[in-house]
């Protein structure tokens, strides 16, 4: 078969896929993401990988002679068996439409001429129409989902100020390709599991939501009633509270601190406040105070007192956990009786997993008191009990102004005080629970 010859007939091929994906303009104008698109398309039909550069190199024409093996999955996907056959074919309809007048010197009636030339119409308009509705069932049952999930992937949706005081007021803004528009909507959630629903009307834009209830909300984007992206709201109600949450079983709770105040100077929930089906096995308590603008967050020094003993319902390894927020990023680490905890240190981008490093050394008995500290300077953060260093981490992204502090327990817990100074020394926030905090 001559080089010019395969010139044409991969310009045919070119002609057959512009006229399949004539949504998508000419060839010549696609981009990378349309080739990724059909790179995938191709995998899924043919089992064949043609990589996206070499797709655009072909229908680009930018490639003089392709690989023989580009042009076969390419002819199946069309329904080809291959290359060969897309050829056969071709020269099959070419020379249907020129037989020539006379092809010997004694011609078969005209009777049985015109019969043949039937037969091969009515198999051609067989042919094409299985290649039709094959083509058609195809787009139906692999190329429609795939080409769906392209267009959700070039979904942009984000939120301004997702945290902040109660009530918080958020700016949603979107971008959706047009097609997925009528079946997208924006569901809210409020903490308390309340939800308000908002159909989109342009295919870009910013809208605004207002959440009071204190706790963690959510803003989810739906698509035919699927959620496929969602951003958790941080509702804080200024001062302190007491946050509840059972993970397993999406349970979320927010009661005022004064129910966790204890006669004897501390705080410590009573089970009893927490509702029934939240309790057994992965109980989290937290004791959580909210002030904007709180601190540095890349500058201060934290301690806290703190106890999880079977006093406070503690679960078994009885995690304790300390963390300072911004609206970027946290500080903080976690303790347990084992020596290991899921996320032991966290500073800005950095995170050091409880299987990395092993605290058992330090003998960490959270029945008793303890002093947890966090000290952070200059892009380093340094972690300590009971007034001994345990661990140090340098980071590189700062998280900004701090204006949250969090104690968290498995089980109840308790806190005695906590204390948040600047490095010169200075005193920011002192908190001891002798009295009750209304």
């Amino acid at each position: 078969m001559d080089e010019i010859r395969d010139r044409r007939y991969i310009k045919e091929i070119i002609s057959e896929y512009a006229a399949r994906f004539d949504a998508w303009g000419p060839p010549e104008s696609w981009d990378l993401d349309q080739f990724k698109t059909l790179e995938n398309m191709i995998l899924e039909a043919t089992d064949i990988t043609v990589n996206a550069n070499t797709l655009k190199r072909f229908f680009q024409q930018r490639t003089g002679n392709p690989q023989l093996a580009t042009r076969d999955a390419l002819c199946r996907f069309l329904g080809y068996t291959g290359y060969t056959d897309f050829v056969t074919k071709r020269i099959r309809v070419e020379e249907t439409a020129h037989i020539p007048a006379e092809t010997s010197e004694e011609q078969p009636p005209a009777t049985m001429t015109r019969a043949a030339k039937s037969n091969h119409i009515y198999r051609y308009l067989l042919v094409a129409l299985l290649l039709i509705v094959a083509g058609y069932l195809l787009y139906i049952l692999k190329l429609k989902d795939i080409y769906t999930n392209y267009l959700l992937s070039a979904i942009e949706f984000s939120v301004s100020d997702p945290k902040g005081a109660n009530p918080v007021t958020i700016t949603v803004s979107y971008n959706i390709p047009s097609p997925l528009l009528k079946d997208i909507k924006l569901v809210y959630e409020e903490a308390n599991g309340d939800t308000s629903e908002k159909r989109l009307t342009r295919e870009t834009g910013n809208v605004n939501a207002t959440y009071i209830y204190e706790g963690d909300g959510y803003c989810h984007l739906q698509y035919n009633g699927r959620t496929i992206k969602t951003i958790t709201i941080e509702n804080r109600k200024p001062g302190w509270s007491v946050y509840t949450r059972n993970e397993r079983k999406g349970i979320f709770r927010t009661l005022p601190i004064s129910q966790a105040y204890h006669k004897e100077g501390y705080v410590s929930l009573p089970l009893d406040s927490v509702v029934a089906e939240a309790r057994p096995g992965h109980l989290f308590v937290s004791y959580v105070y909210y002030k904007e603008g709180l601190v540095d967050g890349d500058n201060f020094m934290l301690e806290a007192r703190v106890r999880n003993s079977a006093k406070d319902f503690a679960i078994p390894r009885s995690d304790v956990m300390m963390y300072i927020l911004s609206d970027t990023g946290r500080h903080g680490f976690a303790l347990n009786e084992a020596g290991y905890a899921y996320i032991k240190f966290i500073s800005g981008e950095k995170s050091i997993k409880g299987d990395d490093y092993n605290l058992s050394k330090f003998n960490f008995d959270a029945s008793t008191w303890h002093i947890m500290g966090v000290k952070v300077e200059k892009g380093t953060s340094t972690f300590f009990l009971d007034g001994q260093k345990i661990y140090q981490i340098a980071y590189t992204k700062p998280i900004g102004t701090a204006n949250e502090l969090i104690l968290r327990f498995k089980g109840c817990g308790a806190v005695d005080y906590i204390k948040l100074h600047k490095l010169d020394g200075q005193l920011v926030y002192e908190q001891n629970f002798d009295e009750m905090i209304q």
